[in-house]
């Protein structure tokens, strides 16, 4: 009886042995199974993004209209080749942003092989003339989208740019473009002087208008039911103030100050004067 308990301790020793074994044994295991795992699919992807099956082979561009195709293709040429998956599409997008035509980008991979370029360009709103006479593009914003060049005649033009007057500077444009486009006249006939926020004035070839900085559109209705009695007065170089409520001020003789002569040059022989 002794030695068959004794046979028996020694079997349940030797169970709990390979029990504590096991039990030690078994994260070890778990660990080597996972990283064998881990590098299977490391070794996986590597094959995958290497893979000539995902390499970029076209730069799709959408919502351009000033900017050309081509040109931006050219810029970003040396990503067609590299593997979609090792594309930053961040860099992309910080990049294709700092073009001053473009006011927004996305950028999206396209599996397998396209990157997509969606691109917002900013809308030229207005032309702004400097002290030297050299023409500047501007948006919406005030941004400039380009210096030097020929500007587009059916912007407006403006002189000494106010971040502050600005707004209203388009607001007034956009009143006095619509009037001159139904008599077949064009909006660089005009330049608005954007100097002091609190009178916006309005230059001409036969002289100038104030407007203040409110009330536009009655202010020009105003101007407009006087317009055709000035013409028939036959008054020139003209200043006429709008700013009153109920009148409106009229002097003849207005000379201009040094930097805003010549905004029209040859004005005068190309019979632009009749105009206004």
């Amino acid at each position: 009886m002794k030695a068959l308990a004794i046979q028996r301790n020694k079997r349940r020793r030797g169970r709990l042995s390979w029990a504590r074994l096991i039990t030690w044994l078994r994260p070890t295991l778990w660990a080597v199974l996972l990283g064998g795992s881990l590098f299977a699919l490391y070794l996986g992807g590597q094959r995958l993004t290497a893979s000539p099956a995902f390499q970029v082979r076209e730069i799709r561009w959408t919502g351009l209209h000033h900017l050309k195709e081509p040109e931006m293709t050219a810029r970003f040429r040396s990503i067609v080749g590299r593997s979609l998956f090792r594309v930053d599409i961040a860099q992309i997008q910080r990049e294709v942003q700092a073009n001053p035509w473009v006011k927004k980008a996305v950028v999206r991979k396209e599996f397998p092989d396209r990157l997509h370029i969606q691109v917002i360009e900013r809308v030229p709103a207005a032309v702004e003339i400097d002290s030297a006479r050299r023409p500047r593009l501007r948006d919406e914003e005030g941004k400039i989208l380009q210096q030097n060049g020929d500007p587009p005649e059916e912007l407006p033009r403006i002189i000494h740019y106010n971040p502050a007057a600005y707004p209203q500077g388009l607001q007034l444009a956009s009143l006095i473009s619509d009037t001159l486009e139904k008599e077949g006249a064009g909006p660089s006939l005009f330049v608005i002087d954007l100097a002091d926020p609190e009178d916006l004035v309005v230059h001409f070839p036969e002289g100038v208008l104030h407007f203040g900085k409110e009330e536009y559109s009655e202010r020009w209705r105003r101007f407009l039911e006087i317009r055709e009695d000035l013409e028939r007065r036959g008054i020139s170089d003209r200043e006429i103030d709008l700013r009153y409520r109920r009148k409106v001020i009229v002097k003849d003789g207005f000379t201009p100050d040094e930097g805003e002569r010549g905004l029209w040059p040859g004005e005068k022989e190309a019979g632009r004067e009749s105009q206004f």
